[in-house]
């Protein structure tokens, strides 16, 4: 059994906002996101681990969604 589970290369997001192959994705950040666009949320994670990818991913969702309208 030859499984890799951890691949070299991690894969990227694909969102029309985002600018291809700059993002890796990463599940945690995508939960963390999903969650945040379900009402207020305060995102608490160490140094390095994602928390501006987090909130990027909230504002291109939020751009898609509803346009860059206020």
């Amino acid at each position: 059994m030859n499984e890799n589970l951890f691949p070299e290369k991690p894969g990227f997001m694909k969102h029309p906002l985002i600018k291809p192959d700059t993002v890796e994705q990463r599940l945690y950040q995508l939960n963390l996101a999903g969650k945040a666009l379900e009402g207020s949320s305060l995102v608490v994670l160490p140094t390095g681990l994602g928390k501006t990818i987090i909130a990027l991913f909230v504002i291109v969702s939020r751009l898609q969604r509803f346009g860059g309208k206020a």
